[in-house]
Order: C-alpha cells, then structure tokens, then sequence
C-alpha cells in the first residue's frame, strides 16, 4: 500500500469517526435543509436534466437484477440477511391500519365468502338429510326420490338462511379476527411468521423477487412524480418535529460504521484523485493550486 492511499484510508476513518459523533442538527441544520429542498424543488432545469440519467439507471439496475439467479441469501452478507430478518419479525402492524384494512369491505365480503364456504363443506360432508333419511322405513328407489326433494329443499332454505346470517356475522368475525391479529399472546407467532416469511424470500433467485416490466415501470414512473413533486402537509412542522426529537442525537446513533470494505470503496477514488495532478496540488487545508 503506497503512502497516499495508506493516508487516504486513514482520512475517510477520520471523517466516518467524527460525523459519527456530531449531532444530526450540526451537520445538517434545520435551516439549511428547508432551504436546499426548496431551491432543489424550484429548479425545473436540474430536474430536466436529471429524468434521463435517472431512467438509464434505473434500467440498469433493474436488468441487472433480472438476471441474478442467485438466491437473495448469496448476494447479501449473513449479517445483512440476519438485520432484514429482525427488522422483519419487529415490523408489528400499527393497530389503527390493521382496523381500517381488515374493517374494508373487501376483506369483509372476503371473510364472508370463505365462512359460507366452510358451512356448506360441512353440511354436505355430514350428509345430515342422509342420515335423516336412512332411517326411515321406506325401500331403497323411495328413498333416492324423498331424499332428493328433500335435499333440494333443505338447501334452497338453508342457503339464504346461512347467507343471512353471515350478513349479520362477517363484521362480528372481522372484530374477531382484528382481536386475534392484536392480540400480545399471538404476536410471537405472528413474528416467527414473518421471518419465516423472509427466509423463504431470501432462498428465491433473485430475479423472481422482481414485478413485471409494466410493475416496475408504473413503480419508475411513480418514484420519479414523488420525487419532483415531494411536498408534505404542515412540512416546516415535520421538520421542526423531527429535529427537536432527533437533533441531538449523532450520526452514529443512526447508522452502522463502515466496514473495512465500505472504507476501502471510499478511500480508493480519494487515493486515486490525490495521485492525480489535479490532486497534487491540494494542500492540508483544502486548498488547491491556481
């Protein structure tokens, strides 16, 4: 290792070491972040000029990923795949989403449909006219025609009967069902089930995690209008929020330190530029040579 890239590696420590420590409000205050995202957001010539660059990226990345058939386990590190498990198994639903998703009407008629099913399964499986019908002391063709007319008609009665009644009961088993989902006694299942659930994820090519073209054009498309369209309800306060909660808290309260590899990414190019004769004339202090 020659001296400057050996001085290079030590400077990004350096720097990684010391935004690790400082709080989040120094590094970036609050004031100069309004004002960045506004000047960002007002300026339709970068944003121009960035759409292109970022539709060649994201197609790159994209057919990139089309391609791997690794297993999503073999292009992530362990410690990688072990920290999107947890951050899995922790992500418990909010309970105001869980109600308002599971109190839709679709969910509703959904759980509705699955409970009839279940009924009808089990009254044509306990064959209860069958059994009524057995018992009476007629021949066996008498038998098939009354147990027919019977049958029929049972079920003509009995379908809008159990209809009816799960009208009534779909939200009583959707109130259940929100219960259950709730419940502090089954979250440990809950969480296992997702990481169950992520691990099955992890052991898929990688491309097959991939939506289709359409998908991720409408999701390119979608990320983009966001991005130049970004603008949230009472912005100054979420910031204003965000910073006297988080202000004071540094850098390394929010991020992982760098691994060797991850300093070496940085280092490298820094090296490079150094060795360079534009960076020869750098000195300490910043300052270059006319």
């Amino acid at each position: 290792m020659s001296d400057v890239q050996a001085r290079a590696r030590a400077f990004v420590t350096a720097l990684e070491d010391w935004l690790r420590g400082q709080p989040m409000a120094q590094v970036v205050p609050r004031e100069r972040l309004r004002s960045t995202i506004d000047e960002l957001r007002g300026d339709d010539a970068f944003w121009e000029e960035m759409r292109p660059r970022f539709e060649r990226a994201w197609g790159e990345g994209e057919a990139k990923l089309r391609a791997e058939q690794r297993p999503a386990r073999e292009v992530l590190s362990p410690a990688t795949c072990e920290r999107l498990l947890e951050a899995l198994e922790r992500l418990d639903p909010d309970p105001e989403v869980a109600k308002a998703f599971l109190r839709s009407p679709a969910v509703e008629s959904t759980l509705g449909e699955v409970l009839y099913h279940g009924i009808t399964e089990f009254l044509a499986k306990a064959d209860l006219i069958g059994r009524v019908v057995n018992k009476l002391p007629v021949l066996g063709p008498i038998r098939k025609k009354v147990m027919a007319v019977f049958k029929d008609e049972f079920e003509g009665r009995l379908e809008g009967q159990v209809k009816g009644f799960l009208g009534q009961f779909s939200g009583k088993a959707v109130d259940r069902l929100i219960q259950q989902v709730l419940s502090e006694e089954n979250r440990p299942g809950f969480r296992a089930a997702r990481r169950k659930v992520g691990e099955h994820l992890l052991e898929r090519p990688l491309s097959s995690l991939i939506p289709s073209s359409e998908q991720t054009d409408r999701l390119r498309d979608e990320l983009w209008k966001g991005l130049r369209q970004a603008a949230l309800k009472n912005e100054d306060e979420l910031l204003e929020q965000v910073y006297a909660d988080h202000g004071d808290e540094t850098i390394g309260d929010w991020t992982w330190k760098l691994s060797p590899a991850a300093t070496e990414l940085f280092a490298a190019p820094l090296a490079s530029f150094l060795e360079s004769e534009a960076g020869q004339g750098w000195t300490v202090s910043g300052e270059g040579s006319a």
